[in-house]
């Protein structure tokens, strides 16, 4: 699973869309007060609900139960028989009888296919378990992606009711001045018409709320609205790109588990390639009549070599078919390898990209919020016309939005990282805090 960041920007929907957004399949109740989960009970919520943690498990257990399977043929078999004769003889005697015995069978050597078949089950059970790992950490990365964009989503629909509040009371100073004589009556309708822009935003807020809160329900099996405060990381990996490879190499279940898909493959190629060598069974029967003047009880012990020597050429097929199926395990792992250092590079300049932006959007917003009080003054004494302070609230309201997006990618961004090297646990996380920067 990999995660990509993108710019956050307005997007409108028009009515139609939102309805079928918010009414296809079952949903939380929108308007019910969110119930607030810690981090560790989301996460634990989610490994019980999540169906790629169920499909993993059941990998598990297939894997468990391959194991044992491969060792069965070093069992004897016994198998029980039973069954009704009658014959008819020329001189005109019919006879008939009831028959029951016993057969075991024991392999003693099948050409060390037995011990290959063990070895390639441990491997396919070592790669589920490595599978059911990496589904936790990816389970753990999504709840982290999902709750901050709620979080976020809500910060934001703050923001832009506080966008509201500030042009509905431009909007009334403006109709004060008008009734004076004061302002034009254009000063009034532009007023009008940022206000309905403020509140289209405030339906598209509102609208990415529901959303968010639906995603993150649905990723841990919630009936209903959940918060989930996501706690901040407590410490990065450090070093170059190269050593943070190296650390994804050694660390990430998921480049693990192709190394071992690749150990699979490679027993399935030996596997099939022992299959021209001999057997050696010893078996075994005993066998009764209920006529026994006719069918005497016989008893039969037999010690069988069997050695396929010539099949058509079959063998040699099914084993360069086993081998590319090798080779191409071992070609998905240099892709996985690729794709993990892309992954890495990525997520590392994405943060250090977020990081060079704090000192930028903090001063912005400082800028933005001095210059909407200063365009207000102006605009009170008549230093400055109705445009001037509607620009300077909508400067303001942008950079509130791109503080708030940008203190939560931060975090995610953070979160992002430890999970391309492998690193991310419920341990890499301090205290669950929210941020002392949610707009007021």
């Amino acid at each position: 699973m990999g995660f990509h960041f993108f710019p956050h920007h307005k997007i409108k929907f028009s009515g139609a869309f939102l309805a079928a957004a918010l009414f296809l399949g079952p949903s939380p109740a929108l308007g019910s007060d969110p119930l607030e989960l810690s981090f560790q009970e989301a996460y634990e919520m989610a490994l019980d609900y999540n169906h790629e943690i169920r499909i993993a498990r059941e990998s598990v257990e297939q894997g468990v139960l391959l194991e044992k399977q491969a060792v069965t043929v070093l069992f004897p078999s016994l198998t029980g028989n039973a069954g009704y004769l009658w014959q008819s003889y020329p001189d005109g005697e019919d006879l008939d009888g009831v028959t029951w015995g016993l057969s075991l069978t024991q392999t003693i050597y099948n050409g060390g296919r037995v011990w290959v078949a063990k070895r390639g089950a441990r491997y396919t059970r070592n790669a589920a378990d490595l599978g059911l790992e990496f589904a936790r950490q990816s389970i753990l990365m999504d709840l982290v992606y999902r709750s901050n964009r709620l979080l976020s989503a809500e910060d934001l629909l703050l923001v832009a009711n506080k966008q509201v509040q500030r042009v509905d009371e431009q909007l009334r100073l403006a109709r004060t001045r008008l009734e004076l004589g004061d302002v034009p009556r254009t000063s009034v309708l532009m007023a009008q018409v940022a206000l309905s822009s403020a509140q289209l935003d405030v339906v598209s807020a509102r609208k990415e709320v529901a959303l968010s809160a639906r995603r993150l329900a649905n990723l841990i099996g919630s009936g209903e609205n959940v918060r989930v405060f996501v706690p901040g990381v407590l410490a990065l990996p450090e070093g170059s790109l190269d050593d943070l490879i190296l650390m994804a190499v050694e660390r990430r279940t998921d480049l693990a588990q192709a190394r071992e898909l690749v150990n699979v493959a490679r027993e399935e190629a030996n596997l099939v390639a022992r299959k021209d060598n001999p057997n050696l069974d010893l078996s075994g029967s005993y066998t009764r009549s209920s006529e026994d003047e006719f069918f005497l009880p016989e008893t039969q012990v037999a010690l069988t070599l069997t050695w396929p020597f010539f099949q058509g050429g079959l063998t040699g097929l099914q084993t360069k078919e086993a081998l590319s199926r090798a080779r191409q395990a071992e070609e998905a792992y240099g892709q996985s390898i690729q794709t993990a250092r892309l992954e890495i590079e990525e997520a590392l300049l994405n943060l250090e990209s977020l990081e060079a932006q704090k000192e930028l959007v903090n001063s912005n917003l400082l800028s933005a919020r001095e210059n909407q009080r200063l365009a207000k003054a102006r605009f009170e004494v008549g230093a400055a016309v109705d445009l001037d302070i509607l620009r300077a609230e909508e400067d303001l309201a942008e950079a509130e939005n791109q503080e708030v997006n940008f203190r939560y990618d931060l975090e995610t961004a953070k979160a992002a990282l430890l999970y391309t090297v492998g690193a991310l646990d419920v341990s890499a996380f301090g205290p669950a805090t929210r941020s002392m920067d949610v707009p007021q």
